[in-house]
């Protein structure tokens, strides 16, 4: 039947009516005649009943404590609507699919209601209401009215209850802003940006980056706020409104998020690492600072050689007459190095043949052992964005109170401490200095949308399933323009961050700043900073801090893709995992 109710098809619907009839000549109060009107469908919220006779008609739902019947007479088209104090129904139905449902002939006796060979459903109801259109010349009809008995064919059966799920909103807007601020920021903005920065000519690539951002990051970052928030569907319902023949978009965004999301609770893994033992080192120094463990070789130096006062040691000669300033070779292993190719840091070999152990593999084709104590910390990692996300935004919405502002804590001091050391002005004129003639370059501006589109992260579906949660008439192009700009000057502040620490470094060991990156690579936050915060007094403290802000700008870009993905999911099959949220996330 072409009539709905709220969006669903509507039901034939067979009503009794009770009415004064004609006794003598004379209308009498007590007697009664019954009107058989078909008035459309009755829609309600218990189960659907769904025909299977011949009729045709497919009925939706129905309440309780009404019988329904359908007679095997014949009707007209025009139907008789009585009024009688009994239950409310609203119904819809269309004339033209009423041909074979009839009106019973009105009897003079209550008691023959039962009398015409009709077969009948009891169900329990208190109120029904339908609602019909009354616009006889599109063959329909709209009538209010109060319906004593609705009877079926006992060959209606009930449909499974269409479960609903309500969408949960975020608790407090500021929540929503930490949430993608918390993925926006991430370990891109600490490692790949004063990377491109270095490869893509200093200053020079401030201009293709900004450009970009305005024209190209900028737009598509609010977009997907917009349609998110427009439609509160995850990345793989909301197809259905835009093109539903390109749906497969949506899951191949499902494996790039799955993908990254193990990608990025690797490094954390790495990062508790770090953390553990920075903890295990309090009172005592950090096991990367010095040489002579069983992972170095004979080409590492100390990370604190550079403090050149406190490797050398003032001895008396002979005859007293002057006094002679020698190396203290045990830390420098200066009787080995002739035989080195390369001074190597102890920062370096620790990140390498410590945590990674790449001296014991041999490529694909032998990884070497499980490390059991990186496969405990990747566990730890999976439990802590299991308990973050189990309750969706509820859980997740708390956590970046800590994740998302954490970090920025540990920059500033990280920053402050960095401006201080000796060399740093070197790293900085070198960050901020333009080579204005790589700008003809396709390679510069290839660099700087790379680094845009992947540090806000347009295209991945997370900014469309945090933005879902959020009010429908919330400023989501307020919140693009705040969280677009809140990540790109955290960008800069950890350029700051990273260059002064790569011209102490430059400064102290006689090399240029392009050979101390080279010699790191993207490996800046194990290598690079673990080197700063040696030489800091308290290194362990600000270890134990600058390790617990990689593991929250890990944790918060994890958190934004699975939540991408469990939002997706559970919207497109609601009845089978969103009603089970937290098993799904356990799985």
């Amino acid at each position: 039947m072409s009539s709905t109710i709220s969006g669903r098809p509507s039901m034939p619907l067979v009503t009794n009516k009770k009415s004064s009839s004609t006794n003598n000549g004379s209308t009498s109060t007590t007697d009664t005649k019954r009107a058989t009107s078909i008035e459309g469908i009755v829609d309600t919220a218990i189960p659907k009943l769904k025909k299977e006779s011949s009729s045709g008609f497919n009925y939706q739902s129905l309440t309780e404590s009404t019988p329904l019947n359908v007679p095997k007479t014949k009707t007209k088209r025009k139907l008789p609507v009585r009024s009688h104090s009994s239950t409310n129904v609203e119904l819809s139905y269309h004339l033209p699919q009423l041909k074979n449902i009839g009106k019973r002939k009105p009897t003079t006796s209550g008691d023959d209601r039962n009398n015409n060979n009709e077969e009948r459903i009891h169900l329990t109801s208190s109120n029904l209401k339908v609602e019909c259109d009354d616009n006889r010349t599109e063959t329909s009809v709209h009538k209010t009215m109060e319906v004593e008995k609705v009877e079926l064919p006992m060959s209606w059966k009930p449909a499974k209850k269409q479960i609903t799920i309500e969408r949960d909103s975020w608790d407090h807007k500021i929540e929503f802003l930490l949430a993608v601020i918390g993925y926006a920021v991430d370990l891109g903005n600490v490692w790949r940006f004063p990377t491109a920065v270095y490869l893509n000519g200093g200053g020079a690539f401030f201009i293709p980056y900004f450009t970009l951002l305005i024209f190209g990051g900028l737009p598509l970052f609010y977009m997907e706020l917009a349609l998110g928030q427009y439609h509160r569907s995850g990345v793989f319902t909301v197809w259905n409104y835009i093109c539903p023949l390109v749906k497969g978009v949506g899951w191949a965004t499902l494996l790039i998020n799955f993908m990254m999301a193990m990608f990025y609770n690797t490094i954390i893994s790495w990062a508790v690492f770090y953390l553990v033992k920075s903890f295990n080192s309090i009172g005592s120094e950090l096991p990367w600072k010095h040489c002579g463990h069983s992972w170095n070789t004979n080409c590492c130096v100390a990370a604190d050689i550079t403090e050149y006062k406190n490797n050398l040691q003032s001895v008396n000669t002979a005859n007293q007459m002057s006094t002679k300033t020698m190396i203290n070779t045990s830390s420098l292993l200066a009787q080995s190095a002739q035989y080195c190719n390369r001074s190597v840091y102890s920062t370096e070999e620790y990140f390498y043949r410590r945590l990674q152990e790449v001296d014991k593999a041999d490529g694909f084709n032998n990884l070497g052992k499980i490390k059991w104590e990186l496969a405990l910390y990747l566990f730890i990692v999976f439990v802590i964005v299991y308990f973050a996300l189990w309750k969706g935004i509820k859980s997740s919405g708390k956590a970046v109170w800590i994740t998302a502002i954490a970090p920025y804590i540990v920059l500033l001091i990280l920053l402050v401490r960095g401006v201080t050391l000796s060399g740093a002005s070197i790293g900085i004129e070198y960050y901020l200095k333009p080579k204005l003639n790589l700008l003809k370059s396709f390679t510069i501006w290839n660099a700087a949308a790379t680094q845009i589109f992947f540090s806000l992260g347009p295209g991945f579906g997370v900014l469309l399933a945090l933005s879902s949660y959020n009010k429908f008439h919330n400023n989501c192009y307020r919140d693009a323009l705040v969280t677009s700009t809140i990540n790109c000057a955290t960008s800069l502040l950890a350029g700051f961050v990273v260059f002064s620490t790569l011209g102490h470094m430059a400064s102290v060991s006689g090399k240029t700043i392009e050979q101390v990156i080279a010699d790191q690579g993207s490996e800046l936050v194990f290598i690079v900073y673990p080197h700063t915060i040696a030489l800091m007094k308290w290194s362990s403290l600000w270890s134990i801090l600058f390790f617990f802000m990689l593991i929250t700008l890990g944790i918060d870009s994890t958190f934004g893709g699975l939540e991408s993905i469990i939002t997706g999911l559970c919207d497109e099959f609601p009845n089978i995992l969103g009603r089970h949220r937290s098993l799904f996330v356990l799985g």
